[in-house]
């Protein structure tokens, strides 16, 4: 499949000088490049010891949580437990809260240890990616045979095309009209992204940038990692045309992951990465993504060297209903493993599909076995004496 460009890609006013390039280049490379993992994971685990984050619930919360360790839980722990009910904010460290129900801690993995009572050790996050190298046959008999056939419907009936956007004016129509309305709908004020210099350098000079087209409109877009040697294509930022719901629903994404996939497959790809998310199993991302059957490993950057411990400290009802909920992606002995938390009162979510290379197993929990000996809402522990 060729792609070609829009007339008109190439116009746009200047962008930074030589000197702030450099410097957008080093900014990325500190959180992208694998190579300075190491360097930057000592970093983080001094700024830990020195000024660890600390956030609390809010006083009078169902489920009392308080996360402490790694700062990078504030763009990633705390958003995605906001997301499910459970909010936190930060506080000054050794400010008193509540006694929480859940503790989480996030520590270099050196320091994570093996768990003890109540306690799961976690990723701080996952890496899925989708190998490609082996050819289109290959690739097609990954994804499975539903979306295959609801993807030729979609875009036979929708007459979809795509493009690659060549020039400054295509970046800011993606970054402006694109990306940000996108973010801003679906994630309110926990939106998050990089800033439009820094995709424009790292991004969008070093790699690809993907427009679905529907009917001569360019109504989506998706922008690419591409580094030098040209392994591996990274979806890092996309949306749909002014973030309207009827493209995001109407399979405008997915599109641009198939389309992506098979761009990386024609141009000599070992693979695709996805994205990267929480380790739980609710995470919208993951699920959606399960449909073209991605490798679940972890990071290859600074992440991979980083741990998520969930310790349960009382039981309550608000736990078992979190625990059960959002079933974990956990660290065991054989390396990745899915955690489904359950009683005679809530049964495992077992709608939320875990199976794909590198999640070895499934495990069911009874929450009467997790939560033996610890504190309870309504009285002693439970295994323990009245």
């Amino acid at each position: 499949m060729t792609a070609r460009a829009f007339p008109g890609d190439r116009r746009a006013p200047a962008r930074a000088a030589a000197p702030r390039r450099a410097a957008l280049r080093t900014r990325y490379a500190w959180d992208t490049d694998p190579r300075l993992a190491p360097l930057r994971l000592r970093w983080d685990a001094a700024v830990h010891t020195a000024r660890p984050l600390t956030a609390w619930s809010p006083p009078g919360s169902p489920l009392r949580l308080r996360y402490t360790g790694l700062h990078d839980g504030a763009r990633h722990v705390l958003p995605f437990l906001a997301r499910q009910g459970v909010a936190a904010t930060t506080a000054p460290a050794g400010a008193p809260g509540e006694p929480p129900d859940i503790e989480l801690s996030g520590v270099p993995a050196r320091q994570a240890g093996p768990p003890g009572p109540a306690t799961v050790v976690l990723p701080f996050r996952i890496q899925l990616a989708v190998p490609v190298g082996d050819g289109p046959e290959a690739l097609r008999a990954r994804i499975s045979e539903r979306e295959r056939r609801a993807f030729k419907a979609r875009r036979t009936a929708a007459r979809w095309t795509w493009q690659t956007g060549t020039g400054p004016h295509a970046f800011d129509h993606f970054y402006e009209q694109m990306h940000l309305p996108t973010m801003r709908r679906r994630h309110g004020a926990a939106a998050r992204s990089l800033p439009p210099g820094l995709a424009y350098e790292c991004l969008f000079r070093r790699g690809i940038l993907f427009f679905l087209v529907q009917d001569g409109v360019r109504v989506a877009g998706v922008l690419c990692a591409l580094p030098r040697d040209g392994r591996v294509l990274t979806m890092r930022l996309l949306g749909v045309l002014d973030g309207a719901v009827q493209y995001y629903t109407g399979g405008a994404v997915r599109a641009l992951t198939h389309f992506a996939l098979e761009w990386a497959c024609e141009n000599g790809c070992a693979s695709v990465g996805l994205s990267g998310c929480e380790p739980f199993l609710s995470k919208g991302i993951f699920q959606f993504k399960q449909r073209f059957h991605p490798e679940c490993r972890l990071p290859d950057d600074h992440f991979g060297g980083k741990r998520l411990v969930l310790r349960v400290l009382r039981d309550t009802p608000a736990v078992r209903d979190f625990l059960t909920a959002n079933p974990l992606i956990a660290l065991g002995d054989g390396g990745l493993e899915a955690l489904y938390f359950h009683d005679e009162d809530r049964p495992p979510r077992t709608d939320l599909a875990w199976r794909c290379p590198g999640i070895r197993r499934a495990r069911h929990v009874p929450l009467d076995t997790f939560a033996r000996g610890l504190p309870r809402a309504d009285g002693p522990p439970r295994g323990g004496r009245p």
